[in-house]
């Protein structure tokens, strides 16, 4: 199971920014086999050089010289400023923390390290996270330089094994030194990062140029950076072409209709590499315009090779199916009919259950969740509306074997399988608190130790980032008795999410901690707004982290920004709120409540709707519950929550409410429902379409 910390949506006016860093410190938080995505999305990858993202509203006081020299050093990083770690780093010998600082002082002058200097920092500071964490730094350094022997000895050591840029960079060294055919797992890798990256593009290239990937392999590779709309990546590999093809593949970037209708009105070419450019010009239509590229290709370019047009199609079907076309299902239904051997990417039958759904083509929702591979085959979320389909089609035996797969009483899934086999969700026993012998065993770990300093200092992202690396390789027992070491220093992030990763239970106390449980009742008794509602969503916003402050300037416990609090506390008659209080824990509850009850007005008592507009802003959801077709206008919401076009929100949406149906068997002791939270969704009743609009 993963927990999915979903950050809200950049675009969003009122917490923009928190998006970008929520991904890094809470996302980011606990890499666990991955579900969808965190993004996943998958286990997120942080660049070599990124920063600190995580600030509070103000810095906390120093206890000691010490403190202040490790705050200014951590600061200076965030600016790419190497010099106040360097100055510091000989009055912090002997310090917890003094290998942070070392890194801190010497990662931004990454370009002009040599492999003695990389040598000095690993024998001063062996079996640490910063070596690892310079170890990724430095490969990726050798890697740009092509500096393979000194790669090869670095290598070897190197913990964390997922890092695909430096996976594709050994796997260059293998082929340029060894002589190994590697190029079957460079396409792999290659073909799985949206942006290339530097490592990937760099062993494609070389493997271009020595004829290990083929020109046919490359143009498919082009059509997928096409389809994520990386153009300038795309371009990039003209070198590797014939001549004449950076400028037909920027004219399929720029001017696709231009090109589309030409070759329209003259017929599909006969020469292999326009044709080339007319399938990406397609594809890239197919994501301005889908209704045009499909009436294109099922009339002008029938001639075109089955597979490329069934490609362009369910490319357009996708594009349709996230603008909340009424015809999306349709499409896919079409594209499908042009090559029924052709089996899409994963990302795109995604789009295509979705659209089924909000269809109700149940036939169709099983096609596509059918032809997952691998391990989306085996995600809930698939199987679970896999098993909708079949129940719904009448195969009832093989819809109640896989709900049973997938039920349990705490994930979002779960829970809609536990009901979809007649049954509310209840809790069962809670794991017991670990002795205190293992908690004791558990702290004196000097990774444990450092994060937790981190910690206290509010650098969260180095924290989260140190602890993890130390809970790897724990049983189930020992990383309840880390979680418990957390809990008791009211360290909220690191006990919730170690206590995600113990399989087999789950312990109540932990995983689903009340921290600031008088403040958060009041609100909740105050505003009307459910208590677990409310628990749930900061469960998600903050992680109960209390002084949390984004770099734009989201705060607190439900990560308000200012004009926001300011708005709410005029709105409410809280005559003595000041901005420096916004942090403050009952001031931060009050205005979010505040504020949340006002979306669950707005959107007549829906806490889909709410959650989504609290993530998203208001007017989004407010459109999006129009999603419905025309003569079906109103949708479970579950079906609603699904087809969300912001991967972030959705998830949101579906990770709160998963947690209030937890805190509200908690806090009432009787079975839940998340079917009820979810209730219907359906376009706004007329005398609602003037409301006050929120911000």
């Amino acid at each position: 199971m993963v927990l999915h910390i979903v950050p809200s949506p950049k675009r969003h006016p009122r917490r923009g920014g928190w998006y970008r860093l929520r991904r890094l410190v809470l996302s980011l938080a606990l890499s666990l086999p991955s579900l969808a995505v965190m993004g996943g999305t998958a286990r997120a990858q942080m660049p070599a050089s990124a920063p600190d993202t995580m600030q509070t509203a103000s810095q906390p006081f120093a206890n000691d010289a010490a403190d202040q020299l490790i705050l200014q050093a951590s600061q200076g990083f965030q600016r790419g400023d190497p010099k106040p770690a360097q100055e510091a780093l000989p009055q912090l010998r002997g310090n917890l923390l003094e290998p942070w600082v070392a890194y801190w002082a010497t990662q931004p002058n990454l370009m002009r390290m040599t492999q003695a200097d990389f040598d000095r920092f690993a024998q001063r500071y062996p079996n640490t996270y910063v070596l690892d964490r310079l170890r990724n730094d430095w490969l990726l350094e050798l890697g740009r330089r092509q500096d393979w022997d000194d790669f090869a000895k670095v290598y070897p050591d190197f913990i964390m094994r997922d890092a695909p840029q430096v996976q594709c960079y050994d796997l260059q060294r293998q082929f340029e030194t060894e002589n190994r055919d590697t190029s079957a797992d460079v396409l792999k890798l290659w073909t799985e990062q949206k942006y290339g990256g530097a490592g990937c593009n760099s062993a494609a290239r070389s493997l271009l140029a020595a004829g290990k990937i083929s020109q046919q392999q490359l143009w498919l590779r082009l059509r997928r950076f096409f389809e994520d709309e990386q153009f300038k990546t795309a371009l990039s590999f003209a070198p590797s072409l014939p001549v004449g093809a950076w400028q037909g593949i920027d004219a399929a970037a720029h001017n696709p209709l231009r090109l589309v209708l030409n070759d329209a009105r003259q017929g599909v070419p006969r020469d292999a590499m326009q044709r080339q450019f007319l399938v990406l010009a397609l594809l890239r239509l197919g994501q301005q315009d889908p209704q045009q590229t499909m009436r294109l290709l099922l009339g002008s370019f029938t001639a075109l090779p089955t597979a490329d047009r069934a490609a362009i199609a369910y490319r357009a079907a996708r594009s349709g199916a996230l603008q909340l076309s009424p015809n999306a299902a349709l499409w896919f239904a079409q594209a499908r009919h042009i090559d029924p051997e052709y089996r899409p990417a994963d990302s795109t039958l995604e789009w295509m259950v979705r659209a089924a759904l909000r269809a109700h083509d149940w036939k169709l929702v099983e096609q596509a969740s059918r032809q997952f591979t691998g391990a989306d085959a085996q995600r809930p979320d698939w199987t679970y509306w896999h098993a909708m389909a079949q129940r719904e089609l009448g195969h009832l035996i093989e819809a109640q074997a896989l709900f049973a797969q997938v039920a349990n009483p705490w994930t979002y899934y779960g829970q809609l399988a536990t009901e979809a086999l007649g049954m509310k969700i209840s809790l069962p026993a809670s794991l017991p608190t670990p002795p205190a012998r293992k908690v004791l065993e558990q702290v004196r770990q000097a990774g444990f130790q450092r994060a937790l300093a981190l910690f206290q200092l509010n650098l969260y992202t180095p924290a989260v980032r140190e602890w993890n690396f130390t809970l790897r390789g724990l049983s189930n027992e020992q990383l309840q008795a880390a979680a418990q070491v957390a809990c008791d220093r009211q360290v909220w992030l690191l006990c919730i999410n170690t206590s995600e990763r113990v399989k087999g239970g789950v312990d109540w106390s932990q995983r689903y901690a009340m921290p600031y449980r008088d403040a958060i009742g009041a609100a909740a008794k105050s505003t009307g707004v459910n208590e677990a509602f409310l628990f749930g969503l900061i469960r998600q916003e903050s992680r109960f982290i209390a002084g949390i402050r984004s770099w734009v300037g989201a705060n607190g416990l439900m990560q308000l920004m200012p004009a926001t609090a300011r708005w709410v506390a005029n709105k409410i008659g809280m005559g003595d709120y000041a901005p420096d209080r916004i942090a403050h824990v009952n001031t931060n509850v009050t205005l979010g409540s505040a504020y949340l009850d006002m979306l669950l007005q707005r959107f007549d008592g829906s806490e889909a709707l709410a959650a989504a507009g609290y993530n998203a802003g208001p007017g989004r959801p407010a459109r999006w519950r129009n999603m419905g077709l025309p003569d079906q206008p109103d949708l479970s919401g579950a079906i609603f929550t699904e087809n969300i076009p912001i991967p972030e929100t959705r998830d949101y949406v579906k990770h709160v409410l998963a947690n209030a149906t937890v805190y509200a068997a908690l806090l009432t002791g009787q079975p839940q429902s998340l079917k009820s939270r979810l209730g219907q969704v359906g376009p706004q009743a007329q005398q609602q379409a003037n409301v006050e609009a929120l911000p």
